[in-house]
């Protein structure tokens, strides 16, 4: 419903009775922890219903496949914070579609360098208008 509705209707300019626009902000972090209690607790009863442990601890196999990502992300983060972003782009992209299983580098090629040259044919055109 925020993302949906709410907040493209009313994220910039606040509700007609005048709610400030960080109000709306901290309306969605509280929903969402919300959402995140219920789903805890939801949980937490299924699981003691079925007779298992509500805390488990993952093997490293497991661990690995659920942390790769984020290291991946951090990795580019890091390379964004050195260098533009329309150098670092194509990587971020290709090397994603590798690790994906993709092998046709034309696919590869293309799929990394369109949505790049989108980014710096924006960029140069918002800085020609005087955007940026």
């Amino acid at each position: 419903m925020l993302l949906t509705w709410i907040i493209p209707t009313y994220g910039g300019s606040g509700f007609a009775f005048g709610m400030q626009p960080q109000r709306l902000a901290t309306l969605g972090a509280w929903l969402i922890l919300g959402c995140s209690i219920v789903l805890t607790v939801v949980s937490a009863i299924a699981l003691k219903r079925r007779g298992e442990s509500i805390v488990a601890t993952p093997d490293l196999g497991h661990l690995w496949h659920q942390a790769w990502p984020f290291l991946y992300v951090l990795g580019f983060i890091v390379l964004i914070d050195r260098f533009p972003l329309t150098w670092v782009a194509p990587l971020l992209i290709g090397g994603l579609l590798l690790l994906l299983g993709e092998r046709r580098w034309y696919v590869v090629v293309l799929t990394a360098a369109i949505p790049t040259a989108g980014l710096y044919g924006l960029t140069a055109h918002l800085m020609r208008i005087g955007v940026v």
